[in-house]
């Protein structure tokens, strides 16, 4: 079971699109995740080796259950339940990846190779984005967005959500007067894969800093270099946080001062000025711009949402009936932040619980309630530094209805309980 495991974890990118029936999109991700949950489910009832209760006992594993349950609460009175229901035939077709992940990783071998793993098919989807970034200087930004419109998206997007993103683009970024690709890889967009790249960043870097392999820094430069290349001023800010946290943390535990000076230093690369990055950067400080205007409204507009509704919320999935009743289910209408989001669909408990979540863990892995050995407080910090990404990165946008970036954050969850309580053999 663990063999098929990894390979679902090496499948996560690169996972293509079904189109089962018109106007319906299904990642295969979520197909497999199920399907590997039943033959789990099917070895488990012959082998009559039950699982114990522990892993179920634990902050992660209630307050996911708990945000399902708050699910179906808000769609009581919903305007679109079907809406919500699909979503939650999402949530649920996605969160068992943390169970089995935590049943079935109980050594630091096993989660040594998760995390290679992930860095591995991060570094291929790494590449692709800055090849794909790079092409537009030789072969133009229109035979490279024309390719990527007719070849990739319908692919590894489906034909449906393929179609809302060519009408809503968001691939295109203005440097300086000139209209740039920005690199998203075999994403939908490039904020997605930016917060797929900067959840696997901290766990590239502090793995490498224990096992000192040249790979796994050439994997770490070429991840961060290609969430440069994505132009998102929410990722550019939840790195910054998320490295000064790192380096922090690498000074405090493991006495590594050069390495935590190496990584603030890195940061300078948003901090000089003249440059796209640089720029990008401060622009998101500019209360002035077009964009941060608009986000702003969007969030007024999503809060005051909650608060007309804030017990359950307009129902889950229905947020875009507050911004245009006549979209279609496949909308662009976000609050573009993950909190403002939760709170405005599920209601002020459905908020409560995911803080909870995310929060929680931290403080369950940086209070260190026990002696680690060395390989895990490597993993210890770098699990703190993905999940202080997913916490900054989050005020700026709604990702948790990727796939990809659902699946990769129960990984995460998963290992952070089993570094946190359950403990290695």
């Amino acid at each position: 079971m663990f063999k098929w495991l990894l390979f679902l974890i090496a499948y996560l990118p690169f996972q293509v699109a079904l189109n089962p029936w018109p106007g319906i999109d299904l990642a295969s991700l979520r197909l497999f995740i199920v399907l590997l949950l039943g033959f789990w489910l099917v070895e488990t009832l012959i082998s009559r080796t039950w699982p114990n209760w522990v892993y179920f006992k634990n902050l992660q594993s209630l307050t996911l259950l708990f945000f399902l349950g708050l699910a179906f609460f808000s769609l009581i009175g919903a305007e679109n339940t079907i809406w919500g229901l699909r979503k939650i035939g999402f949530f649920l077709s996605v969160f068992p990846l943390y169970f089995l992940v935590l049943i079935l990783v109980d050594s630091w071998s096993r989660m040594r190779k998760i995390i290679l793993i992930l860095i591995t098919s991060g570094l291929a989807m790494a590449l692709i984005g800055l090849s794909q970034f790079l092409a537009q200087f030789v072969f133009g930004l229109e035979k490279v967005y024309q390719f990527w419109a007719v070849n990739i998206v319908p692919l590894f997007s489906g034909f449906n959500l393929g179609t809302m993103i060519l009408a809503y683009p968001s691939w295109l970024v203005n440097l300086d007067g000139q209209t740039v690709l920005r690199a998203f890889s075999f994403f939908s967009d490039p904020h997605v894969f930016s917060f797929y790249l900067g959840l696997l960043l901290p766990l590239g870097f502090t793995l490498y800093l224990k096992e000192k392999k040249p790979f796994l820094l050439f994997s770490s430069a070429a991840l961060f270099t290609a969430l440069l290349f994505t132009f998102t001023r929410g990722a550019y800010l939840a790195v910054v946080v998320s490295f000064l946290t790192l380096a922090f943390l690498v000074w405090k535990y493991l006495q590594k001062r050069k390495a935590a000076l190496g990584l603030a230093l890195v940061l300078l690369i948003f901090l000089i000025p003249g440059t796209p990055i640089a720029d990008r950067f401060y622009s998101s400080f500019d209360l002035d711009d077009g964009s941060n205007k608009g986000r702003l409204e969007m969030w007024q507009q999503a809060g005051q949402g909650g608060l007309k509704n804030l017990w359950q919320g307009v129902g889950l999935g229905n947020y875009s009936l507050l911004v245009e009743p006549d979209l279609d289910y496949r909308n662009p209408a976000t609050a573009h932040n993950l909190y403002l989001d939760v709170f405005s669909e599920m209601g002020i408990f459905a908020l409560v619980i995911w803080l909870a979540l995310v929060l929680g863990t931290l403080v369950q892995l940086v209070w260190r309630p026990a002696q680690f050995g060395q390989a895990e407080e490597y993993l210890r910090l770098g699990l703190i530094g993905s999940l202080v990404y997913l916490t900054v990165h989050s005020f700026f946008e709604t990702t948790i209805y990727s796939p990809v970036v659902l699946a990769l954050l129960m990984i995460i969850l998963a290992l952070s309980t089993i570094i946190a309580k359950k403990g290695l053999d």
